[in-house]
């Protein structure tokens, strides 16, 4: 058990108990998704993956659709509403619990599924789970490469889980709830100003025909990302030291186009190469090329591949230009291992370039709705930091505040 951890459980009420996760009454692991989804079905089922997954919600970018035969022959991973949904590859423990909107999907082999019989427990286990102390029991526990950092069922199954009296976590739980609402109202604010920067830029490139095409490697300098992944023993500083690590998974996963932070940070004296702001993030998976522009300076991982354009209106055309050719961009792009991004091909791949002053005037429309979208998520992240404390207060809680 991490020290983290343990010192939490160690201050919880007297009347609480604590059972493993695979032992809780009530709750069944189900286990993971489908290993072999095939090929994506324009016209097929939905399927949640790692990187729809983000901090404790469900907000898939691009959907991944699969066959209704696949669907239908992977009847245990199909999802009903209610289940818990946590991320075994990647940034592992993240949760969420799944809506109505999302009834009937299936799941990747990536994600873990967690049937549970009452909303109550569901919701105060995708509490639990998000909690700083249980993403570290998580992290500290997974297996593997900086990409696929993998967290088994088996170890899932053994997270020790406070259980506080029915009445107690009810009223505990109204809070959330009412703190939730207005962290989703304010994805859909951020939603919609990324929505109309999409539109506005699709919009510019249909004037575009006569546009000349020029190579890649003819608008940005190129630098793959060499670091590796710092050790969870070497990241305990506060958060205005060190530098922000990014990593592929920290690009794939990223709701925004814009990066602001991740969780991991590395120190000064081990960085080495450090990228300025505006600098284009990217990582693939099979299904696309991903792209966020960083707002301060970054360590880039490994198969991270940094783009430097020679200014912040050629930054935000380039943006949008990758992120509205994600899957073309894979298929041109991707080397012999079908995860990395070859230097050489995507340099090669053309964009129509406009003058400089179509650039300039989308970059500053685009800079004011991102402005707008920061405001909400900023908002977003001060009612997490709430939700935490009112879950500290409620887990060590020995007097008649919450009865």
């Amino acid at each position: 058990m991490s020290e983290l951890l343990e010192r939490r459980l160690r201050r919880l009420p007297a009347d609480w108990r604590v059972l493993p996760l695979g032992d809780l009454p009530g709750v069944h692991v189900v286990g993971y998704g489908i290993t072999r989804p095939g090929e994506h079905a324009d016209d097929g089922v939905g399927m949640i993956r790692a990187a729809d997954v983000q901090h404790g919600h469900l907000r898939p970018d691009a959907p991944r659709k699969i066959s209704h035969r696949v669907h239908e022959a992977n009847k245990r991973s199909q999802l009903a509403t209610g289940d818990i949904v946590v991320v075994l590859v990647g940034r592992v423990g993240d949760a969420a619990v799944v809506s109505p909107a999302f009834h009937g999907w299936n799941a990747a082999r990536t994600i873990g599924i967690i049937r549970v019989a009452e909303p109550d427990e569901a919701a105060w286990l995708q509490v639990w789970l998000g909690s700083p102390e249980v993403r570290d029991w998580c992290e500290r526990r997974a297996t593997g490469s900086t990409l696929h950092r993998t967290l088994a069922l088996t170890v899932l199954r053994d997270l020790p889980v406070p259980l506080p009296p029915p009445k107690l976590r009810s009223a505990f739980l109204r809070g959330v709830r009412l703190l939730d609402e207005k962290i989703l109202t304010n994805h859909r604010i951020s939603d919609c100003a990324t929505a109309l920067t999409r539109a506005r830029f699709v919009a510019e490139t249909g004037r575009g025909a006569d546009w000349p095409e020029r190579p890649v490697d003819t608008l940005v300098t190129m630098r793959a990302g060499v670091a590796p992944r710092p050790h969870p023993d070497h990241q305990d500083m506060p958060d205005s030291a060190g530098v922000t690590f990014v990593t592929p998974a920290d690009v794939l996963q990223s709701g925004s186009a814009h990066l602001y932070g991740t969780e991991h940070r590395i120190r000064s004296e081990r960085a080495g190469v450090v990228c300025g702001p505006d600098s284009l993030l990217l990582a693939s998976r099979e299904d696309g090329v991903r792209a966020v522009l960083s707002t301060g300076p970054v360590v880039p991982g490994r198969n991270v591949l940094v783009l430097r354009p020679s200014s912040t209106a050629d930054a935000y055309w380039l943006l949008h230009d990758i992120r509205l050719r994600s899957a073309e961009l894979a298929a041109a792009a991707q080397g012999s291992a079908g995860r990395e991004i070859s230097r050489r091909l995507l340099g090669a791949t053309t964009v129509r370039w406009p003058p400089h002053d179509v650039r300039q005037h989308f970059a500053e429309l685009a800079d004011t709705l991102r402005e707008r979208s920061r405001m909400a998520q900023v908002e977003s992240e001060k009612l997490g930091r709430v939700r935490g404390q009112l879950l500290g207060s409620f887990l060590s809680e020995t007097d008649s505040a919450w009865r």
